[in-house]
């Protein structure tokens, strides 16, 4: 029976502009966490904004012209900060995966789409300007990383978003292997995601919402696992993966990062926000990707948790995975990078595929007093053991999402 790998990873965060170099960081303990003011020691611009931690990203200051391939000249200066983080990680996937195909497909989604474009149209609107530029505006659609990755490759293939709150790059990795289950003419899918977040609009948002860490100490605001946690910060970046078939993959002798096991789904609604009180979603969602992948809780050697750092959530993940993998290492990369909400899944499971390669994990920042005891929590990097690992995204709206991803050992 076919399976489904991952021949090209690439990451653009406040950690590293590459893939390599963003794991390099993390294994390191470093962090993109910083305290901000809005928008930059300007204490009149949105007051109301008074979450005190962001996410820093390379992208928020100017990437200088010549860091970028030649063939990104014609829309450059038009693409908000979210699609050039976007173009820049799908460019180094490609490159990583050698894939030179037409035949391909691509899903790319963001959650906030040209955010910083999104804001200058608002005010634009509010101040009453009877226009802004078309060019810069299209960056506000959701689609729109996904046409312009189809454009400048000339990919053929299908062409898409998805959203699907903080599950949508899991829903994104399911539905890539499904394109390519269904349609064997297609040789790949470019999976991707971008989230510039960490502004205005939605630190406004989540805060609304009672989401976010209102703490100003770096050490507090963004901590998993910990008694102290307070809720999240908003991430920033961008992540692509290349996903193909087995036998194409290695008819072409692609370099491959691992296997996609499993994919699987649960919805459980108990609230918009906040997931089951039970974790019966959560555990019958790793149960069903379990079943799906034809392994055991018994296989499982590491957990790549959804953790966000909120009171609710990280109890009830936590609590599910000692039901299922008691003793296991489980690590949330959310204390180093915030949470990207679209991109948070793909960019984990980069970071799970290179734990598999270097059998070394990162730890889990600022984790000083445990919320339990029964799984392994490392607070720096170690090294592990890890032939299969669950990936999972729990998202508003009772939304459920678990991969199960295999080390491939050729």
């Amino acid at each position: 029976m076919e399976q489904y790998v991952i021949t090209g990873i690439g990451v653009f965060n406040g950690l590293g502009t590459t893939a390599e170099s963003s794991w390099r960081s993390l294994l390191a303990g470093e962090t993109a966490v910083k305290e901000i003011i809005w928008p930059d020691d300007d204490l009149t611009r949105f007051p109301a904004t008074y979450s005190g931690i962001k996410i820093k990203l390379a992208a928020t200051s100017p990437i200088p012209e010549g860091e970028h391939p030649e063939y990104f000249d014609p829309g450059w200066t038009h693409w908000d900060p979210n699609t050039r983080a976007c173009l820049l990680s799908v460019d180094e996937a490609i490159k990583d995966a050698k894939l030179t195909s037409k035949n391909t497909a691509v899903i790319a989604s963001t959650f906030g789409s040209g955010t910083r474009v999104r804001l200058d149209f608002f005010t634009a609107l509010t101040n009453g300007r009877s226009k802004v530029s078309p060019k810069k505006t299209l960056n506000m659609g959701l689609d729109y990383p996904a046409a312009t990755i189809a454009g400048i490759y000339k990919f053929q293939g299908p062409n898409t978003a998805m959203d699907s709150a903080c599950t949508t790059g899991l829903t994104s990795i399911d539905t890539a292997v499904s394109m390519l289950k269904t349609d064997d003419r297609l040789d790949a899918v470019v999976v991707s995601a971008a989230d510039h977040t960490a502004d205005a609009i939605y630190v406004y948002w989540f805060q609304s919402l009672g989401a976010l860490s209102l703490s100003e100490d770096v050490n507090l605001a963004s901590c998993p696992w910990d008694r102290k946690r307070n809720g999240f910060v908003m991430g920033e970046g961008a992540a692509t993966v290349i996903i193909e078939p087995m036998t194409k993959a290695l008819a072409r002798g692609a370099k491959i990062y691992g296997i996609v096991k499993s994919c699987n789904f649960v919805t459980l609604f108990d609230s918009d926000t906040s997931p089951d009180p039970q974790g019966i979603g959560a555990r019958t969602c790793v149960q069903g990707a379990l079943d799906l992948a034809g392994i055991t809780a018994d296989d499982i050697d590491y957990v790549n948790a959804h953790a966000t750092s909120t009171p609710i959530g990280d109890q009830i993940e936590f609590d599910a995975m000692l039901a299922l993998t008691p003793g296991r290492v489980m690590v949330s990369n959310k204390g180093q990078i915030g949470h990207g909400m679209a991109t948070c899944g793909i960019i984990e499971i980069i970071y799970t595929l290179l734990t598999f390669r270097d059998q070394r994990t990162p730890g889990n920042a600022n984790l000083t007093d445990p919320l339990a005891t029964g799984m392994i929590l490392p607070d720096k990097a170690m090294d592990v053991n890890v032939k299969y690992a669950v990936k999972n995204s729990f998202g508003f709206g009772g939304r459920n999402a678990t991969v199960i991803l295999e080390n491939y050992e050729r």
